[in-house]
């Protein structure tokens, strides 16, 4: 399982339970997350990948490795990614 909130001008939610990955939205009149995005996925068209590359030697090797090849375009898709930098605390949090 892994999870992540974004603070925005909405408040996101996004989990995983390992079999598929759900959007919430914070409802503010209902002081609860509602689903908002079911069955969430990266984009065929993708071409930016944007996370916390800094923390990336912490991450396992498969992860690291898939990272590499998005970056290299030896991934699965043979797509090269190139890296979105926000430069805001608020992205990060």
């Amino acid at each position: 399982a892994a999870d992540y909130c974004l603070y925005s001008s909405s408040t996101f939610l996004v989990l995983t339970l390992g079999a598929g990955t759900y959007g919430f939205t914070l409802d503010d009149n209902l002081g609860e997350f509602v689903l908002s995005h079911p069955d969430m996925k990266i984009p065929e068209t993708s071409s930016i990948m944007s996370f916390n590359e800094a923390n990336t030697p912490k991450w396992d090797e498969p992860l690291q490795e898939v990272v590499g090849k998005w970056k290299s375009g030896t991934g699965a898709n043979g797509k090269r990614f190139s890296s979105r930098y926000i430069g805001s605390m608020v992205g990060d949090v």
